[in-house]
């Protein structure tokens, strides 16, 4: 879980909890977004890697 601090909310911040949101995601749900991706013929790789 991501708790935001609103003190601090400058660009580098921001990008930081992104990051680890998207990992958090990707490792929670990574097996379902990729057998996701190949029943609807997307490349996984390519929109995971758009999408950080």
């Amino acid at each position: 879980m991501v708790y935001l601090n609103y003190t601090n909310l400058d660009n580098e911040t921001q990008e930081r909890l992104v990051s680890v949101s998207n990992k958090d995601v990707e490792q929670k749900f990574g097996n379902d977004l990729k057998r996701y991706a190949e029943e609807h013929h997307i490349e996984y790789e390519y929109f995971w890697k758009n999408k950080r």
